[in-house]
């Protein structure tokens, strides 16, 4: 059975940087984040959403017909179940437990894995829990086999070369590509999710939409923090790639590194154990060698 948090008692207090939630510190990225919101606008209105839309277009390329946005993945994703509701399920596992637990909430049929007798897949790429890659042929043969393809590439940003596949989202008819802010700038505060496909299901989606699905932050500098991705992203693949390559990790494509052992830098951070694994989200470099150096002297 699919449980909540709760929603009444706060999470454990803890002094050490949280790298347990996919969440990654980056400080050379929060300073320009932090300067970024001393230039927002104010906050005594309600939002113009087209502005959001035209950040979007601006820096993707698509037409804004072509585009959905949320209150982050957690109200997007469910709004992209619900038009599929009456359809069968199909959910590549492991995967965020949100994707089957809204199945299981709602009475939605559903199955774990690729089955081809289902019309709607649901896959995360790069995947949110072991930080593998599908290819973009096999992805391909999924987009031919399922009536409805539900890419969410939530992580993506941090996979090189890149595996996404907004293309295929805007020349097919049958595909949906999500990603949020959460993951890509390391900004889950903003709750601000989008997805990109068809005009026909974008539509449906926005007749769905609850009133208020952007805030006045993503309006006012939304192209600005969108621009921060690829620094941003790059300087923690940097540090990704640094601990790989030193210590003895499953290889990763997300914002996370998978140790096989329990380092001594990992006291310093708060982190997950996943399949044995010590799974960790990223810090930028300077800081992870702070910390590292620190370990190696205590």
């Amino acid at each position: 059975m699919f449980e909540r948090v709760s929603w009444y008692k706060p999470s454990a207090e803890d002094q050490r940087i949280n790298l347990s939630n996919n969440v990654c510190y980056d400080l050379p990225h929060q300073c320009r984040v932090d300067t970024l919101l001393r230039l927002s606008g104010g906050y005594n209105q309600y939002s113009q959403e087209y502005k959001v839309y035209e950040h979007l277009s601006d820096y993707y390329g698509v037409p804004a017909q072509n585009m959905a946005v949320g209150l982050g993945l957690g109200e997007l994703i469910p709004r992209i179940f619900n038009i599929f509701r009456d359809k069968k399920f199909s959910i590549v596992t492991p995967t965020w437990q949100m994707a089957t637990g809204f199945c299981e909430v709602n009475c939605i049929e559903y199955t774990k894995g690729v089955d081809l007798n289902a019309d709607i897949l649901y896959i995360a790429n790069p995947n949110g829990l072991n930080g593998s890659v599908v290819d973009r042929d096999i992805l391909e043969s999924f987009f031919d086999a399922f009536e409805y393809v539900i890419v969410d590439e939530s992580y993506e940003d941090f996979c090189r070369p890149t595996c996404s596949v907004i293309d295929r989202a805007i020349t097919r008819d049958n595909v949906l590509v999500c990603k949020t802010f959460s993951k890509s700038l390391a900004l889950p505060g903003l709750r601000f999710g989008y997805c990109f496909g068809h005009p026909d299901v974008i539509f449906r989606l926005q007749q769905l939409r609850p009133s208020g699905v952007v805030n006045s932050v993503v309006e006012s500098v939304g192209f600005e923090l969108l621009c921060l991705i690829q620094e941003h992203t790059n300087r923690l693949v940097e540090t990704r790639d640094y601990i790989e390559s030193k210590y003895d990790c499953v290889p990763s494509n997300a914002n996370y590194v998978l140790l096989k052992n329990e380092e001594p830098f990992l006291k310093h951070f708060r982190y997950k154990i996943i399949n044995g694994l010590h799974r960790l989200s990223l810090t930028d470099p300077n800081t992870f060698k702070v910390y590292e150096s620190f370990s190696d002297v205590h």
